[in-house]
């Protein structure tokens, strides 16, 4: 009579003690052994923007969560090395990826990765965003995207863009502008924003993409003038600059974001706890302060708001990506 009770006690005992081994190994797996340093891992060297990003949050996370973080810089192959890297580590919250908005595009720029951008990876979180401003060297007639257009159709003569890269964000963002105005963009590709600016103020290319952090100095300056902005509204040191949207290319917005990742197979409470550390750095100083002075406003929220961010962005420029056939260089 006793003894189904009994039986039923034992198993009741094993299967606690099978949870609380489950349980004991999440903090594990995201504390790793003793000692330990996990890595903020960045498709970029040292000195770039992703890359003082990633040092913010790693500040950030070592006094947070009580264990040392580090930036580890792997840049090359247009973050794929990076990328790589992390998407084969082992899912024990060691090793995450800091990515910007060019991360969804590389699946169709290199259709023969051994990885997947999207789906090798869970989403921790967004960190911020940042609008581009379409700047032009001072002589290019025209005060505002709609005026320069309507003046180089007049003419028949062919804008040249400075990107930062060929498949970059800018480099896309400029490429989709040019198939919905139909005038004729020559693209001029660059190893970064600053060398394509500075073209533009040399007078050797009319127009680029940059950040606000970038262009601002240089508008004050009178050394570049601002057309427009790619942000669903004005911003707000630009009051006077319109939007692309206002130029009369409806829905036409295209900003910059950074985010966290981490490996596919990576526990959702190790995923939640970055999270949330993530969640309190953007929300507080110094973090938020800094980021903000770099022109990246803290966008704080949960893992599924990043998906659905990564997802969208594939989508809409892997259709752009085979329809004009753009290749990497």
């Amino acid at each position: 009579m006793n003894e189904p009770a009994l039986s039923v006690f034992r198993r009741s005992g094993l299967v606690a003690t099978a949870v609380l081994l489950v349980l004991s190994a999440v903090p594990a797996a995201a504390q790793s052994s003793a000692g330990r340093a996990a890595r903020i891992v960045v498709g970029s060297a040292a000195g770039a923007s992703s890359d003082a990003v990633a040092r913010l949050l790693a500040d950030s996370f070592t006094h947070s969560l009580g264990r040392p973080f580090i930036v580890d810089n792997k840049p090359g192959a247009s973050g794929n090395i990076a990328a790589e890297l992390v998407a084969k580590s082992p899912p024990d919250g060691n090793n995450l990826l800091l990515i910007y908005n060019a991360h969804p595009a590389v699946g169709a720029l290199f259709p023969h990765l051994p990885f997947d951008p999207v789906k090798d990876f869970r989403s921790v979180g967004l960190i911020g965003t940042t609008p581009y401003v379409l700047v032009a060297t001072p002589t290019l007639p025209g005060r505002n995207l709609g005026e320069a257009l309507a003046r180089a159709r007049a003419a028949g003569t062919p804008l040249s863009f400075g990107s930062t890269g060929a498949g970059s964000p800018q480099h896309l963002t400029m490429e989709r502008l040019k198939k919905e105005s139909g005038i004729d963009i020559t693209m001029v590709h660059y190893k970064g924003g600053a060398l394509a600016s500075n073209d533009v103020i040399a007078g050797h290319v009319n127009i680029t993409l940059a950040t606000p952090s970038l262009a601002m100095p240089q508008l004050k300056a009178g050394r570049l003038k601002a057309l427009a902005v790619t942000a669903d509204e004005r911003l707000p040191e630009l009051p006077d600059v319109p939007t692309v949207t206002e130029a009369g290319f409806h829905g036409f917005v295209s900003v910059g974001w950074f985010a966290l990742l981490l490996p596919a197979a990576t526990p959702d409470a190790v995923v939640q706890r970055y999270n949330e550390a993530l969640d309190q750095a953007l929300r507080t100083s110094p973090v938020k302060e800094r980021l903000l002075a770099q022109g990246i406003t803290p966008t704080p929220g949960a893992p599924a708001v990043l998906d659905r961010q990564m997802q969208g962005d594939a989508q809409m420029w892997t259709r752009l990506i085979k329809e004009l056939n753009i290749k990497p260089e």
